[in-house]
């Protein structure tokens, strides 16, 4: 669960950021932040989807705001938190539709290798990233309907987004404390 924190947490320093300084500083933020993680966790020979897509996001990002109108800025920050939650949300139903859940690489950390090919570990792990995907396309729509009004932004863009995300985390929390609980075993023995 911690490594799946890591791996989220340029994207929160951005989110966070984003709400507290200009959008140029964000991105710069999210950059380094991006940076130290993959580095991280290339050295522990543990790089995951989220930390790739991450770097290149904010290296995109960064880009788009270095040739793009950087005088724009202020109003492109109305939205770079919408835009980092839909590439969030599309990369985690992606990962599903490809039948890897992007949660897998993250539990077979933990999880005994005899259990990674069957069948109760591949459908856990595609609830458990369903679950975040849910979480970030809530965030999507309340932080769409937070860039379409301004009225209520606290609710709308801290509040739905990081408690839909929370209410994730504690998801695969207690999913992964039950696993461990059931020894990581399917509860059938024939399900495989």
């Amino acid at each position: 669960m911690t490594r799946l924190l890591r791996s989220f947490s340029p994207w929160l320093v951005f989110l966070l950021a984003s709400r507290f300084t200009s959008l140029p500083v964000a991105v710069a933020l999210g950059l380094l932040a991006s940076l130290v993680v993959l580095a991280w966790a290339a050295a522990q020979k543990q790089v995951h989807l989220l930390e790739v897509v991450g770097l290149g996001y904010f290296v995109v990002l960064a880009g788009v705001l270095a040739i793009g109108h950087p005088g724009h800025s202020a109003a492109w920050s109305h939205y770079a938190q919408l835009g980092s939650h839909l590439v969030l949300t599309l990369v985690i139903f992606g990962s599903i539709l490809a039948n890897r859940p992007f949660t897998e690489a993250y539990a077979r950390e933990t999880a005994p290798p005899q259990v990674w090919h069957t069948q109760w570990f591949r459908d856990l792990n595609r609830r458990i990233s369903g679950v975040w995907g849910l979480a970030f396309l809530a965030g999507d729509v309340s932080l769409a309907l937070a860039a379409a009004v301004s009225d209520r932004p606290g609710l709308l863009r801290v509040i739905v987004p990081f408690g839909a995300l929370y209410l994730a985390f504690r998801y695969t929390a207690r999913q992964q404390a039950q696993a461990a609980h059931n020894g990581a075993q399917p509860a059938d023995p024939q399900v495989q």
